[in-house]
């Protein structure tokens, strides 16, 4: 009987045991947050954040998550689909183990769906899908305007355009191995998905003369199912007036970009003052004419309009000439009135391209002030309303420049390279007396989150101090953007040339986009956006792969705010992923900062060593 007892008490021990044990078991998941809408791509979504007790185990959706020692884990699971009041709800489970017991929790995410054929038995239009045009536009007579819309595959679809009498045909077209544009940056290149999206139907016409607000209404037939018909929520109108539109840019404390296309990539930046014809626009978006041939898209929000009657922007140049100082060389170009420009590097030979536009050359006379740093400057027109000026120089690699007009004179600022500090070749410390700007990546914002809920920002702090420390020892003049008090982003780069540097790196630690395998891509990475910056990118991505020992995540050229600073060679580095639970470990520490600050110290020494004249 006693030995009964002694079992029955034993057994409710282990019972009390193993529920305490199953109390203490947690889960805080560092992402994805609860509030994130997961897009669904086919691939395993990657999760992180950290477990209770130390030594547990973890799966997420019966995939085996890395567990480090402190219970900071990594994961990669497909998610786990379901109905919920007519919508698709997708979720993860987490099942923690230990020795003595299990315990599981459920996060439930909103979806958002991939881009699907719809099925055949049915007439619908897909309002995930853009129905074109969707803005409004005022284009001049003979532009093309795209008609699109997404619906049931195997139709026969036709547009109409108010004020035009005819029926425009459409053609159905699909997405075939649609790649995914996270993988072909941060990934296995451009790998495809493997699908195929049909029932996308594409048209277009043409503008007449006289179109205003026209509405377009789009038909979708089926011999079957009958028709369905959509109007597009963007209006058409001739852009026809025989008085020129004339708008004038804003000027802001960073230069306003023209683009390619309304939203689409950088073509030039706008100087404030200038005035441009405008011959269309789309949405909030006026297009502009910069030669015969060839646009500008400006936003709205950027330039005001004139006055009627304001004359068409063109000027006329005379001369050139340079004027050489301290630290530059100006080269100062003479116009009756502001015109847009584009500025071009070129390496081996170094080189300047000057692109100005809305203007005709009537230039006899060119002077270079026996500049040691320029070669020679020639110039051509080679296209009506285009001036291309070239500016060719005497040194290894070019130092930065800035360029902005003085009333209506152009002058396009070269800094000279950084003197040679005197001594032994090779031996000499050739930090002394550099200028050098470091800025700590994010604050306000946190930047990316590590699985202990390491915040970006802190890091990159830590890390710009420490290398602070080492260029300060070695001479250098060292200034950050900021220390604990936030700096936007779009505050930095005036921050930057106020301390007129000839270098700076905004340092940064990394996380992939959802869609790519942080398991797989990870590591040290650097990033350039101007030629002049490429020499030292690549001496700084070298530092850190030999230093780090890190898998090579790449060197990038990359439209990054703080590596469009052009009055320096300025870097941006990546050197190490928040995300990855024994890399987040390693930057928590001292010692491995220091090491990134070391790698980043050689690079920049090399650098003096070998570009300094």
């Amino acid at each position: 009987m006693k030995q009964i007892l002694l079992y029955f008490a034993a057994v409710i021990l282990w019972q009390f045991s193993a529920l305490a044990q199953s109390n203490n078991i947690s889960l805080n998941l560092v992402y994805p947050t609860s509030n994130e809408r997961l897009e669904l791509t086919g691939k395993p979504f990657f999760l992180i954040g950290t477990i209770k007790p130390a030594g547990a185990k973890l799966k997420i959706n019966e995939s085996d998550a890395q567990v480090s020692d402190d219970g900071a884990f990594i994961g990669m699971a497909k998610i786990v689909l379901f109905k919920q009041d007519n919508k698709t709800l997708g979720k993860f489970v987490f099942d923690i183990s230990t020795s003595t017991g299990n315990k599981e929790f459920e996060k439930v995410y909103n979806i958002k769906p991939p881009i699907q054929t719809f099925p055949s038995d049915s007439l619908a239009i897909d309002y995930n899908w853009p129905v074109l045009p969707v803005e409004d536009q005022t284009l001049v007579p003979g532009s093309n305007v795209k008609v699109e819309i997404k619906g049931t595959p195997g139709l026969q679809a036709h547009f109409t355009v108010d004020g035009i009498n005819e029926n425009f045909p459409m053609a159905e077209t699909k997405i075939i191995n649609n790649y995914n544009w996270e993988n072909a940056v941060f990934g296995n290149g451009f790998t495809n998905n493997k699908d195929t999206v049909k029932g996308i139907y594409w048209g277009s016409f043409t503008i007449p003369v006289d179109l205003k607000n026209a509405i377009v209404t789009i038909t979708l037939t089926s011999d079957s199912l009958g028709s369905i018909a959509e109007v597009a929520r963007g209006k058409i109108s001739s852009f026809n007036t025989a008085v020129p539109e004339i708008i004038q840019t804003k000027t802001f404390s960073n230069p306003l970009v023209g683009r390619y296309a309304p939203d689409k990539g950088y073509k030039l930046f706008l100087d404030g003052g200038i005035n441009l014809l405008v011959t269309g626009k789309t949405g909030m978006w006026y297009q502009c004419q910069l030669a015969s041939d060839e646009t500008v898209y400006v936003p709205d929000s950027g330039a005001f309009v004139l006055l009627p009657g304001t004359a068409i922007p063109h000027a006329s140049i005379y001369a050139m000439r340079t004027e050489d100082s301290a630290g530059f060389v100006s080269v100062n170009l003479g116009l009756t009135e502001r015109c847009p420009y584009k500025i071009i590097e070129h390496s081996n030979p170094e080189s300047i391209e000057l692109l100005i536009y809305n203007v005709t050359s009537n230039i006899d006379w060119v002077y270079n002030n026996n500049s040691n740093l320029i070669n020679q400057i020639t110039w051509d027109q080679p296209k009506d309303g285009v001036l291309k000026v070239d500016i060719s120089l005497n040194e290894k690699n070019q130092w930065g420049y800035s360029a902005g007009y003085e009333g209506n004179l152009l002058r396009l600022k070269i800094k000279k390279p950084a003197v040679r500090n005197s001594g032994i070749p090779f031996l000499t410390n050739q930090l002394k007396g550099r200028v050098i700007v470091l800025d700590p990546g994010h604050n306000p914002d946190t930047g990316a989150l590590g699985p202990r809920g390491t915040e970006e920002k802190d890091v990159n702090l830590e890390i710009s101090l420490q290398l602070k420390e080492l260029l300060e020892d070695a001479g250098a003049k060292v200034y950050l953007t900021h220390t604990t008090n936030p700096l936007a982003l779009k505050e930095r780069k005036e921050k930057v040339n106020s301390f007129n540097p000839e270098i700076s790196i905004s340092i940064h630690n990394n996380a992939v986009p959802e869609g790519v395998n942080p398991l797989e891509h990870n590591g040290s990475s650097v990033y350039y956006y101007f030629p002049q910056a490429l020499p030292l990118a690549k001496l700084v991505h070298k530092e850190l792969l030999d230093n780090l020992q890190l898998n090579d995540f790449g060197l990038f050229w990359d439209n990054l705010y703080m590596t469009r600073i052009p009055e320096s060679i300025s870097i941006l580095v990546e050197p190490a992923f928040m995300t990855i639970p024994d890399q987040e470990a390693q930057l928590l520490t001292y010692e491995f900062r220091e090491k990134i600050a070391k790698a980043i110290f050689n690079a920049v020494k090399d650098f003096y060593k070998e570009y300094s004249q």
